[in-house]
Parts: structure tokens; sequence; C-alpha cells
């Protein structure tokens, strides 16, 4: 059987991970050796318009950019832009899209088409240096690339993906599996050290968690996490969508077998989830009520949160109050002056907007 490859760079190689994510019929798994050194790299417009989804890709209006070994591998098709180092990167900064079965992602008669997209560790990279140029240039603040970054790694390395084509608004893909974790990107990271971007990139992962599973926690874990200058409250990390076992003595009155909260603090007995459904039906009324009853059943502070809780920094700060209220009764007197500071702060109210700004798309801010 003939074999090629093709290896997706940067912000079209993030485009192909989205896409593979959000569909079913599509696994990735770490790409081998073997396909990244040995298997045919070079490509033509046939190639390229035949394997690349045309719903995702159009390379009529937008060259696809590609990763070639070196600058004499590079391609010369007009529908490619090209990218050299892929013989410089270590094989753990790319995963490989593949059928639901394992096989390559193209396969026509005895032809197939391996398609390499970039692990997230290297994604968060290539984003980064895109970024560093904007900042270069003085069209993004520093503290906003940076919080655009922590805003991908969480995605990345979350159980969701935001739409390939339109990440603002399109639709998100949700309960998905995990293709890596903050510890595993920053392992690569290691390997990347001296690129640009990957400085950026590192300080991202610093702040980010695991486990994410929509925009809208990610955003309300920006706004818990982050440091205040980045429009945060420099909260201890919770954990997000684990499992919380009950304690044997409620088990036979709870209504769940056991729950998964979005954000869920031990040191607090205190979980937060996103009610990012419709709750003004009967039936999710109910079970949101059930859910309430087995928080309080358990001894656990609950606190839901709606879209119209981020609708402006008024309003997140009203959430954070609540939130603060609660701890305040596990942390001693600093925690209260520390907490005033992060609600009245002019500087750190203005960070907020900012991190509202970066983290949640225009549709997350529509309330009915």
């Amino acid at each position: 059987m003939r074999e090629g490859r093709i290896c997706l760079a940067h912000a079209d190689s993030l485009k192909m991970l989205r896409f593979a994510r959000a569909d079913p019929m599509l696994m990735l798994a770490p790409a081998s050796d073997q396909v990244l050194r040995d298997v045919e790299g070079s490509v033509d417009a046939e190639t390229i318009l035949s394997v690349l989804p045309n719903n995702v890709f159009d390379p009529s209006t937008h060259a696809v950019q590609l990763r070639f070994d070196d600058a004499s591998s590079r391609s010369r098709c007009s529908l490619v832009r090209s990218c050299s180092a892929l013989d410089r990167l270590p094989t753990a900064g790319y995963l490989e899209v593949l059928s639901i079965e394992g096989d390559p992602f193209y396969v026509r008669g005895s032809s197939a088409a391996h398609v390499v997209v970039e692990a997230p560790g290297l994604a968060l990279a290539s984003a980064a240096n895109e970024l560093c140029e904007l900042v270069s240039r003085g069209l993004l603040p520093r503290e906003s690339a940076l919080i655009r970054l922590v805003g991908l790694a969480m995605e990345l390395c979350g159980i969701y993906a935001r739409d390939p084509c339109a990440p603002l608004v399109g639709p998100v893909a949700y309960e998905l599996e995990t293709i890596s974790s903050v510890h595993e990107s920053m392992e690569l990271l290691d390997e990347l050290k001296g690129r640009r971007g990957v400085s950026l990139a590192r300080r991202a992962l610093k702040y980010a968690n695991d486990g994410s599973g929509s925009v809208m926690e990610t955003f309300w874990y920006g706004v818990f996490c982050l440091p205040p200058r980045l429009g945060g409250s420099n909260l201890p990390r919770p954990l997000q969508n684990a499992p919380l076992e009950w304690s044997l003595d409620v088990a036979d009155v709870v209504s769940h077998e056991r729950m998964r909260p979005d954000f869920y603090w031990s040191q607090y007995e205190t979980a937060c989830e996103h009610q990012g459904g419709d709750h003004a039906r009967e039936a999710a009324l109910a079970e949101d009520s059930r859910r309430a009853r087995d928080y309080e059943l358990c001894g656990i502070h609950y606190l839901p949160l709606t879209k119209r809780d981020a609708q402006n920094e008024g309003a997140v700060r009203d959430i954070l109050s609540q939130l603060f209220r609660i701890i305040s009764l596990y942390e001693g007197p600093a925690f209260k002056r520390k907490a005033a500071r992060i609600l009245n702060d002019s500087d750190v109210r203005a960070a907020r907007r900012v991190l509202l700004g970066q983290l949640l798309p225009p549709l997350a801010r529509w309330c009915e």
C-alpha cells in the first residue's frame, strides 16, 4: 500500500485537532516514529483536496499550513504554506488522526494518508508564538495573550472542544475523552526550550487545570483561580468534573449514586456547578432541586452558576462575594482582607473585565 503523510501545523493543526475530537468516528493517538520519520511527506494539490475535510479546510482561499522535515523538503504546492523543523521536534509533540477502528484517516484503494496534528503542548507553543507576534507589534496586551492561552490550555486538557471553524461562536462538543493533561503538556514544553512562544505557553500551563468541561467552566475557573492581576481570585485549584462519592450514612437517602461537580474544594466543603441548559423547564428545575438537596444532605455548600452570573463584572463580583462568605468560615481573618481587595480594588475589577472579554465568547454573555 502506498502511504503518505500530511503533518498539519499551527492554526490549521488546531482546526483538525478540534474536528477530530468532536467527530465520534475519529480518535487521536500518539503519532508513531515510523509515521513521522519514514512515511513519504511530499504532497500535491490533489492529495490536499482529497484528504482534508472540505467543511473545515478551503485551500483555494487559505493555504494549508503543513510541516516538513527541513527547508529542502518543503512543498512548493500553491495550496500549501510550508513550515520546516519536523525532524527537530520530538515525536511526543504529535498525534495522529485515526478512524475509530484505528485505521489511517484516509484510505482509498491501495493508497493511505496519515494525518498528523500537533499534540496539546506543541499546539500551545504554536499559539503562543502567534500571540507573541501580536504582543510585540502592540496589538494585544501581554496579559490578554496569557489569558487566551490559559483558556486554550484548559480546552486541550479538558473534556470539550470548540468549533474548528468558528471557535468563538460555533457549537461546542462536550463530554469528550481527554487527550492530554497539564503535566504531560508541561513535560513536552520542557523539550522545546529555546523556541519562541514556549516561555509564554509554560506560564499559561502553570495557571491551567485539568478536567474543564465547557467554555463557561473555563471562564469560572479563571475567575476563581487566576491571580488578581489577571482578573482572578487566586483560590486553590478545585477538582473539576471528578466523581464525588457519598459517605455510607447518606447513601440510602440521596437521589444520585454519585455526583460530578464542575468545581469542588474539599478543604472548603464547597461545590459549584454551571447550569448551562434550559433550567426553566419543570424537569430541569426538579433535577436542580434534587442535586441541591443531595449536596445539603452531605454537608456540602452548593453554589449554582448561570449565564446571568457572568453577564458583567458586577454580576461576577456578586457571585464571588457569596463564595468568599462560605470560604471565610474555613479561613482566618487574613482571608477577609484578601477577599475585600479582590472584590473592591479598582485594578482587580478592571482586570476582571479583561478576563470576561478574553474567555467568554459573545454568545455566552447574552441572557434572556
